[in-house]
């Protein structure tokens, strides 16, 4: 009998470049993500993708890597799971996505949970979510290499309907926070590759890493902001403005969730704005176009905007009211042509969603 199951992708709502110093993070799964149908059990693992022509066939207990292609995170997570002591139980089905390619929202992230979540099944394994979102990321880890933060796993698992997941990446503890009332997500591709994102990011990770030894062991997010004067008078200024940010940034994500409780329109788009100008002037990882994007959605009615994601290319995010959506989508398309002949935006309109689970 073929069952399906899904696993959503993620928009970040605030909280960026904060998780890779155990910080504050509110993403929320959202209502597009990845399919897989398939037949459990045997010994294998065989899936097919409708997005790419690539035929995985790999051991269910993970011992056999592909050298490239999605079969690296298949079988990264049925290895996590054979650590974890699962059966090797297989199975034979069909991914099919419909996230937006390279518009950060977190598409292997997805892959990584749907495998795990069918492979639990098949084996009739439990495990609690943070402990599948950790081992979804330790299959990253082993599949790619990337040093990821534990956000986009957890946010795919942790969803639920009309809310965010207020996430502390450093202890783990959570909880889902309502979203605005009638209020909805836009997703706005730049059009923008992100081809220095991985440069970009290591070389902020490393200025960043300078900064903390004037924390002497406290992270980002227990620090407050009013202390930033005094540390950052102790750093070289590209040191400070990366620190500033996350400290600023996590700060923010706590004011946000304040925000969203009071219905607050004007204070969220405040701190949406503050978010933006950080990781634009701050943490430097906006480009022009993101820019422009946070510029018309906000001029254009959102409630709040800024850019989302790693930078360097890629997306932004709005929150609009559901009555404003299509006209603030389109205004926007448009207005981006104009100002970005050369580039071809692409905008979604998403609402926040259920995490992971079977669906038939």
């Amino acid at each position: 009998m073929s069952v399906t199951f899904q696993a959503p992708g993620r928009a970040n709502l605030i909280g960026e470049h904060t998780d890779h110093t155990d910080g504050l993070v509110l993403p929320a799964a959202i209502d597009r993500g990845i399919t897989l149908r398939a037949e459990l059990g045997g010994d294998r693992i065989a899936v097919t993708s409708d997005v790419v022509e690539e035929v995985v066939d790999v051991a269910a207990d993970g011992s056999e890597m592909p050298e490239g292609g999605f079969g690296r995170f298949v079988a990264a997570v049925a290895a996590e799971l054979d650590e974890a002591g699962r059966s090797p139980v297989g199975l034979t089905g069909t991914l099919s996505s419909d996230l937006p390619q390279g518009a950060g929202l977190s598409s292997s992230a997805a892959v990584e949970v749907v495998i795990a979540v069918a492979l639990c099944a098949a084996a009739d394994l439990a495990l609690e979510p943070m402990e599948l979102a950790a081992l979804c990321r330790r299959a990253e880890h082993r599949a790619v290499g990337v040093p990821s933060g534990i956000m986009d796993q957890a946010a795919s698992i942790l969803g639920r309907a009309d809310h965010a997941v207020l996430l502390d990446c450093g202890t783990l503890e959570h909880e889902v926070v309502p979203l605005p009332a009638g209020h909805g997500l836009l997703i706005m591709d730049t059009g923008v590759r992100r081809q220095l994102e991985t440069s970009g990011y290591a070389a902020r990770t490393e200025e960043l890493a300078a900064a903390l030894p004037v924390l002497e062991g406290r992270r980002p997010a227990e620090v407050d902001p009013e202390e930033l004067p005094g540390l950052l008078a102790q750093l070289e200024a590209v040191p400070a403005r990366r620190l500033r940010h996350v400290v600023t940034e996590n700060a923010r994500v706590r004011q946000t969730v304040a925000a969203f409780a009071a219905d607050d329109r004007a204070r969220i788009g405040e701190l949406f704005a503050a978010g933006h100008a950080s990781l634009r002037d701050d943490f430097e990882v906006s480009v022009p176009e993101l820019d422009t994007m946070v510029e018309l959605a906000v001029d254009a009615g959102a409630t709040g905007a800024r850019m989302t994601g790693a930078g360097f290319g890629g997306a932004a995010i709005a929150l609009v009211v559901d009555d404003r959506l299509q006209e603030v989508t389109e205004v926007v398309a448009a207005r981006y042509r104009e100002r970005h002949p050369d580039r071809e935006p692409a905008l979604y309109r998403c609402v926040a969603a259920d995490g992971a689970g079977r669906r038939d």
